[in-house]
Formats: C-alpha cells, structure tokens, sequence
C-alpha cells in the first residue's frame, strides 16, 4: 500500500509538472522570438538608403528531358545540346525602403545561347528575407514574422557556444511554408545562419543563408546558397546557386547588361570552381566549332539556327527588346496565362505587345496593343492606347485609345418589337439584339495635388447592330453614335488607402453624325486593404445614374458592366458579377452596387488531405446590386489558386430566390516565370 502511495504521489507529480515544463519552454520561445522581432524593427531603417552590389553564380544540370521542356517558358534554351550550364550575374539593388528595392542588371556572362535568363522564379531566391511577412518576394511565410508566429511549431535549445537554436516545423504543409532552423545570437536575437526546405510552384529547395555582423544591411543575407530541383512532366532539371552581397567593386550606375566573361573575371569576389571552369571551355570550343561549321554551310546553316530561335521565343517566351532609348515586348503566342473561361463568358484568349520610346526620364511614349478573342461569342476584341507621358511626377500623360468595347444588349429592344408587333414574336438567336462597340477616347491626366487626380476626355462610340436583317425587319436601328466630353475625378486618401472617384458624361446628338443624347453620372470607391500575412480585403462600391437619356438601348455604365476578356485573379475576380445576365448591365436608369472578397494564403482548403499542401491563396465573395424594376441580385463565391490554376464557383439569388450557379477558371501554370 505504502508503495502504490509512493507510485501515486509520483506520477502526480510527473502530471501537474508537465504543464510548468511545457509552458516554461513556449514562455523561453517567446523570448527569443521576441528578441528577433525587436532586433528586425530596431535595424530595418538603416537599409533604406544603402545600395547592394549582388554577385550571383548557377550551375544548372538538366537530369532528365523531353520535348516538353520546349513548351516551359525560358527553358527551350535547355531542351536540347548540352546538360550542364553556368550563369552568372553581377546586379545592383538600391533600397527605396527596407521591404522594396530595385535590381539593375549590370553584367552577365555564362554558357546559355545569347545570356538568355532559364528557370527565372530562381530569382526571387537570391535575397531571401527572413525579418520580412514573406521570404521570397511576396511568397513563402517567413517564421520569423510576428504575424506568421501563429502557423509554426517552434522548438529551442541553447549551443556550446552560446548561441540558440530554433527549429521550426508548420502547423500545416503547404507550399507557402516552410520548414528548417536558424541559429540565433541570444543575446540579441540577430540571425546567424538559417536552414530553409520547401517547395513552391513545382520548385523544391533548400536554402542555407548567413548573416553578416560588420555592418551594411542588418537584415539582408551576407550570403545565401540554395539547392533547387525543378520537375515537371517527366523533365528534371537541378540548381545551385550562391549570392554574394556587398560584393567590393561598385559600378557606375550609367553601366548596364555587359556581357561577356573577361567583365565578369573583373567582378567575380570568388574564384570559379574546376567544375565550372570545364564547362566554360566546353561552350567556348562549341561556339568556335558551330562558326566553322556555318561558315563552310553558309546561309542554309544560319536561317536554320534563326528558324528554331525564333520558335523557341515566339512560341512560349516573351520577345524583349530594350536599348537606352526603346523598348519593345510580344507576349508569347502559347500563352496559358490569358486563358480564361466560364460558363457563363465562355473561353477567351488574348495576346498584349508593348512599345516604349523614352525621349528624356521625364516624357516618354507608350504604345500597348491588345488583341482577343472570344470563342463563345466569336468576336474578335481589339485595344491600341497611344499615350504620351509629360509629368511623371504629377501623372501627367495624354492618350488616344482606339478600341472595340464588350458586345452589348438590351432587353428593351426585344420589348420594343414585341409592343409593336405582338408577343408572339420568338427570338432563338441572342445575338439578335446585340450590339457591337468601336469607340475612339481622346484622353488627358494630370494630379494637381497628391491627392487629387482630375482626367477630361471627348469620346465617340459607334454601336452596329450584330443581326442588322434582324433589326431592319422590324423597323429597328441599326447604328447608333455618341459624342461626349467626359470629366473625371479621383481622390486619393494615404498611401494604400481606399480611392474615390466621381465622373460625369454628356452626350450631344448631331456631332460627328452622333444621334443619342444622354448625361450620366458615376460615383466609385476602391479600397484594397492590406492584411498582415499575405491576406487582402477587396471593397468596392459605387452607383451611376442618368440624368438625360432619350431611350433605353445604351445605358452604357463605366464601372458596371460585363467583359468578355480576362484580367487574372488579381485584376477583375473581385469587384465584378460572374453570373449577373448581360442585359441587366445596361437596361436601367441607375446602379447601386456592392463587392466584398476575402483572400488569404492559408484558410480551410489548406488542411485538406492530398490537395491542401497546394492550394496557395483562397478567396470568398460577395456582390450586390440593385437596378431599376428589380429584385436586389446577390452572388456568393469561393475561389483557389494553386500552380495550376485559379477557379471559383459563384452562385446567384434574387433576395433569397435562387437563380443560377457558374463556374470560371483561368490558368497560373508558369505564371511567374
């Protein structure tokens, strides 16, 4: 009995000191962790004026390929010739503030065709920051945020030396964390060194990053190495790469992209390995051997290596040109990321080009054609804004923008016919009443205060009947025009505040053959309210009205209205109607409408068995709007984005009637490279 009591007493006290053991060692956690946070906010505003020369080597090895890898985006350069290439890189990075900096490519050299850049997310990987909400340029939740604390597992034990050690574990597995150690001075909670694994956008790595204790940017790496392995598809390509920052040699700032290894020899703070200087006189003695070869082949030889170059950049890789004066860029031809589709839009695909001409740093042109399609409709969408830059500093520009608007309809035009023919009339073709749109805008900009944006602009639109037998057999028009001057505008609150904007068109009948008289007035609020930990709550609301309006064909609103093309998941998911019917957008006299949406990297989806370590950011929506003679429309929503893709299923009510459900989705693959 004695003995059962003593066992007793013992295990009683193994239980109730659990908690003091447990508790003391999350309470020491919290004090080095606290530490670090301090340390972070203490030394960050040193970083916002000292500029950083960054000496970066890669050695890639493509394991294994297929003609797959011809598809990905930069990495055609790799699909066929040799296996093993070295980059290097020698760049500038000026602080605007210890978040954001700007990197300015000075010097290139390595053992790719023509310097081209290959697996480019590895950028981000060069300047990790640990002390920041996200490690590598806005993904990856660092541990040692405070914000982030609340996702990780944390566990501490002191060195031989002094140090501490903290290994971290997620709460969850997702690609948007991470897992590793860190070795910490305790004194101060400064990071010495720190371990990170992970994947991210089919992108697994292990990164090694070291801090440096004499002096420059406290809270950048001193040196940071990464081991990455790419896979997709059955291709396999490995990287390593070294960053070196604050390297010695400064370059003057008027010098930019030189290539070439005797520069690079100049610059290097270390000497190249046997390894990479093997695979220099590999390439040296392939382009010495491929010159004699196109020069016994002669012109046959060269057209054929343009032929493939030129696929390989046409087809999937943005063509870039830029010289001090002129830029120019075509996104590539298979362009998964302006794929978009929904059941109630349909399919669409576009391609965009850009055209700069810089006449002095403060007035430059700008020429940004778009061109789309949309397959459910089968029209052909077009964009082309000339616009002028005068004063950056104030926003000043001036633009001409020829364009063909979103096909438009009306159900008033059907309601017309049937009151003068009879309801018996049947409609099957929904183009029947639509209309499309070609408009012209002469625009001008300027900010008179900081806070005040004040935009004037005249515009013309030309609306063709789609059916024009249609209309004519009943006596309809076939062609309507407007002429407008246009006054707009916007209030902007602080700095990443909501935006205000108010705007006011009037339409005049018998200028430039226009036949439509009209004053509409609109009023918007934006506000993207950045949440700590990645997270964003998109608000919007608004109203437009008519305060002139000879009939109900073209109630033609700016800000509520239906587009045929996409944006992306950052641009038009939030702040529009998925499943909202086209004929509703124009067929009243005034709008009142409302967009909430909700994104966060880690919500519900993220602890899903399978699937939730790839869901990277998810979204809730809610949209409102009351029109003229009806029922207030509400849509809710869900959506995710991963590697892949970003969907999102929407449902429709009328009050508390439901009405439809829809789905959309655009493609991420490759978004980021």
């Amino acid at each position: 009995m004695k003995c059962n009591t003593v066992i007793a007493i013992i295990v009683l006290g193994i239980l109730t000191g659990m908690p003091s053991i447990v508790f003391g060692r999350e309470k020491n956690d919290s004090l080095i962790l606290d530490r670090i946070y301090d340390y972070a906010q203490y030394h960050h505003p040193y970083a916002d004026t000292l500029p950083d020369n960054v000496y970066t080597k890669y050695y890639f090895n493509v394991e294994r390929r297929n003609p797959i890898l011809w598809l990905i985006p930069n990495m055609y350069v790799m699909a066929k010739g040799e296996r093993e290439y070295i980059r290097e890189a020698y760049t500038k990075l000026t602080f605007k503030d210890h978040h954001h900096y700007d990197i300015e490519k000075q010097a290139l050299s390595g053992t790719i065709q023509h310097n081209r850049a290959a697996l480019t997310p590895l950028r981000s990987y060069f300047t990790p920051r640990l002390y920041d909400v996200a490690i590598y340029d806005g993904r990856v939740l660092s541990p040692f945020h405070p914000t982030n604390r609340r996702y990780y597992r944390f566990r501490q034990n002191r060195t031989s030396d002094g140090s501490t050690r903290i290994d971290f574990l997620p709460k969850s597995y997702n690609t948007q964390l991470t897992n590793g150690f860190a070795i910490i001075e305790t004194e101060t909670g400064r990071i010495l060194r720190a371990v990170l694994n992970g994947e991210y956008d089919m992108i697994s790595y292990r990164t090694e990053i070291l801090y440096s204790s004499k002096g420059g940017h406290f809270t950048v790496p001193w040196r940071s190495s990464t081991a990455a392995t790419f896979k997709f598809m059955g291709n396999r390509v490995a990287t390593t790469f070294t960053s070196y920052h604050n390297s010695p040699v400064s370059m003057a700032d008027s010098i930019v992209n030189i290539e070439g290894r005797a520069a690079m020899d100049t610059l290097r703070p270390i000497p190249l390995t046997l390894h990479d200087e093997e695979i220099y006189e590999r390439y040296e003695k392939e382009i010495n051997a491929q010159e004699a070869q196109d020069t016994v082949n002669g012109k046959s030889n060269i057209l054929k290596k343009i032929f493939w170059d030129t696929i390989g950049e046409t087809l999937v890789t943005p063509i870039e040109s830029e010289s001090d004066q002129v830029y120019f860029s075509v996104s590539p031809i298979i362009n998964p990321l302006y794929i978009s589709y929904s059941n109630s839009r349909g399919l669409s695909y576009k391609m965009q080009f850009g055209f700069q001409y810089i006449f002095s740093p403060h007035r430059y042109l700008n020429l940004d054609p778009m061109v789309g399609y949309n397959f459910k409709i089968k029209q052909l969408y077009f964009n082309c804004p000339l616009r002028i830059t005068y004063n950056p500093k104030r926003n000043g520009y001036a633009e001409i923008e020829v364009a063909n608007g979103n096909r438009i309809g009306n159900g008033s035009v059907l309601k017309a016919i049937k009151e003068q023919y009879g309801d018996t009339i049947r409609v099957d073709d929904e183009n029947a009443t639509k209309f499309d749109d070609t408009y012209l805008r002469v625009f001008n900009n300027i900010m008179l205060f900081d806070w005040l944006d004040i935009g004037t602009s005249l515009i013309f639109h030309r609306r063709g009947a789609v059916r024009k037998e249609f209309m004519q057999k009943y006596g309809m028009p076939t062609d309507f025009r407007s002429f407008a001057p246009r006054l707009g505008i916007k209030i902007l609150t602080w700095k990443g505040g909501p935006i205000f904007s108010a705007e006011w068109e009037r339409g005049f009948k018998g200028i430039a053959k226009s036949n439509i008289d009209y004053e509409r007035w609109e009023f918007d609020g934006q506000w993207k309210l950045k949440i700590p930990g990645l997270r964003l709550l998109n608000m919007r609301a608004g109203t437009g009205f008519y305060t002139r309006k000879q009939q109900n064909y073209f109630v033609d609103y700016e800000n509520f209205r239906e587009t045929h093309l996409p944006d992306g998941w950052e641009d038009n998911w939030s702040g529009e109607f998925q499943l909202l019917d086209d004929d509703e957008f124009n067929a009243s006299n005034y709008y009142i409408r409302a967009n909430v949406s909700y994104e966060s990297p880690l919500l519900f989806a993220t602890w899903l068995p399978y699937v939730g370590k790839y869901i990277e950011k998810e979204r809730f929506y809610l949209s409102a709007v009351q029109v003229e003679r009806s029922r207030p429309y509400f849509e809710l929503g869900y959506g995710f984005s991963n590697r892949y893709l970003s969907a999102g299923a929407f449902a429709s009510f009328r009050n508390t009637e439901f009405l439809n459900f829809g789905f959309k989705f655009e493609v991420e693959l490759f978004r980021r490279w």
